[in-house]
């Protein structure tokens, strides 16, 4: 994939990341893959420039913050992370929360009863894995509030943003921002919060192991993480081969 990177930026063509993780994550694998920006984060709820800046900004209602923390904040089945910025908050650490650390590559920090009330652009709520418990407690939260979006990005990760707030509109944002529609753009995804994204661009392609909620949007489908498919399928689309 770096290599196919390199190859499609010589070329002059926009790359780009929208990802539900938080911002410092998606920084590092930017770095990684030599893209500069603009890129996502937050399920898009922040879009970021080169050298960091933040382009654009859209926190959840207050009201709708208050009313989660209050219901859900020292639930011992559910684990509440915060993200105001480039900043990750939790009430305390637990082993749900331990493994996302593991996922994104840092520590978030402690913020007993989220007392400092950021802005925060988005909240992720935490379940075990349970198909049935992860789907009752999105359309609860859902239910709470027309100001909010909820989407999934795993059975049991509850992603709330500001209503009208999704992978879409990121996608549409950085490609006014050179000029481009979303309809010039090819997009790669494996989760529900990739709907939205999948459905505004030009070529939407679902990874083989994506829920089948997604597969249903995409002309292409394609291998897994594990393999080079996606790669390939890609590289097809901008007329790039890279040598094996």
């Amino acid at each position: 994939m770096r290599s196919l990177c390199s190859a499609l930026a010589a070329q002059g063509v926009l790359l780009t990341l929208i990802s539900s993780r938080p911002p410092r994550s998606v920084e590092q694998i930017a770095h990684a893959l030599g893209i500069e920006g603009p890129w996502a984060a937050l399920n898009g709820a922040l879009v970021v420039g080169a050298g960091g800046t933040l382009l654009d900004r859209s926190p959840l209602p207050e009201r709708a913050v208050q009313h989660i923390l209050e219901r859900h904040g020292r639930d011992d089945g559910i684990s509440v992370n915060l993200y105001s910025g480039f900043d990750w908050l939790v009430h305390a650490m637990d082993r749900r929360i331990a493994a996302e650390a593991e996922i994104v590559g840092f520590l978030p920090s402690i913020d007993p009863g989220f007392a400092s009330r950021p802005v925060a652009e988005k909240i992720l709520l935490i379940t075990d894995v349970d198909r049935r418990a992860g789907a009752r407690l999105a359309q609860e939260i859902a239910a709470l509030d027309k100001g909010i979006a909820v989407a999934r990005s795993k059975e049991n990760y509850i992603e709330i943003t500001r209503s009208e707030i999704d992978k879409g509109r990121a996608l549409s944002f950085i490609a006014a921002s050179r000029g481009l529609s979303p309809r010039d753009m090819v997009a790669a995804g494996d989760g529900e919060n990739d709907i939205p994204m999948l459905n505004a661009c030009g070529l939407p392609i679902a990874m083989g192991h994506s829920p089948q909620s997604l597969r249903q949007v995409a002309e292409l489908i394609v291998g897994s993480n594990d393999d080079d498919s996606l790669t390939e399928a890609i590289g097809r689309a901008f007329g790039v081969t890279l040598p094996r």
